[in-house]
């Protein structure tokens, strides 16, 4: 009996041995070996880890950014676990220059991380030039961060993206990779739109357009300029129209970051406001 019972139990592991290969083969690649490091390339010539985190980036909070002669106004969206909790912790916007505002959207410990780096390199910058750093080095030295962690030994890529703008620059993107990206919709000369995070780009930046392009015709009938309120307030409608979509779950507040262009200096303001609030 126990010379049968070995030989059952020789051939049941023998049939799982044949089966294992092919539930493997029915895998996909990524699963395997090809996973374990960031420097291993997949035989279809990408870095998997890098695919996970670019699409990590853009599971977060939308972020719209419109930028013109009235200064820039960006907008996104907080939802929190619990209606007990006022807040998480996380700033989605911070000031690095004068003239330079950046958000991060995706993970959002990772986009803490880079938003430090970023303030810290433009201090270090300041300190040793006696100037405000430019646009073009903060975009230099923050790829180069990203770059550098996608082939660090023992770390894994960011799995977030900055929007990056500038009073006088324009608007850009530095995804997981580290690939700067210029994101100026033109609709107007000097003016642009940017959009990075969860949510239909196209659509979104269609409406933008649209209901931009009716406030400026308004102003020209009324003599009056854009400003960075009234921008403010067509971001707010459209995240609640296409974002937020009535469901109160999904969004408490909406953040709002704005460099207003003035006569003497760009006034740098952020506020928070709930989805219930109709005005500033």
């Amino acid at each position: 009996m126990i010379i049968i019972a070995t030989s059952f139990i020789l051939a049941i592991s023998a049939i799982i041995t044949l089966i294992s290969p092919c539930a493997n083969a029915n895998r996909d690649p990524i699963e395997g070996r090809y996973s374990f490091s960031l420097t291993t390339f997949h035989p279809s010539g990408t870095l998997p880890q890098l695919s996970h985190a670019i699409q990590a980036s853009t599971l977060g909070p939308p972020i719209i950014a419109i930028r013109g002669p009235f200064g820039i106004s960006l907008a996104s969206i907080q939802s929190l676990p619990s209606p007990l909790i006022r807040d998480d912790g996380t700033s989605r916007f911070a000031r690095v220059t004068n003239s330079i505002i950046v958000g991060h959207t995706g993970v959002n410990a990772d986009g803490r991380v880079v938003i430090e780096a970023a303030q810290r390199i433009a201090v270090e910058h300041s300190y040793t030039f006696q100037e405000e750093m430019p646009m073009n080095i903060l975009l230099e030295e923050m790829s180069l961060l990203f770059q550098e962690y996608t082939m660090k030994p023992g770390v894994r890529p960011f799995g977030c993206c900055l929007l990056v703008a500038g009073a006088n620059d324009g608007l850009f993107r530095i995804d997981p990779s580290g690939t700067v990206t210029k994101l100026d919709n033109i609709w107007k000369d000097g003016e642009g739109i940017a959009f990075v995070g969860r949510g239909n780009e196209q659509q979104i930046i269609e409406q933008v357009q649209t209901k931009m392009k009716s406030l400026d015709r308004g102003g020209e009938e009324q003599g009056t300029g854009t400003s960075v309120e009234h921008v403010s307030q067509i971001l707010i409608q459209v995240l609640k129209d296409l974002v937020i979509g009535g469901d109160d779950k999904l969004c408490q507040f909406i953040i709002l970051a704005s460099l207003k262009n003035t006569a003497s200096d760009l006034s740098y303001r952020v506020n928070r406001i709930s989805v219930h609030d109709e005005i500033l």
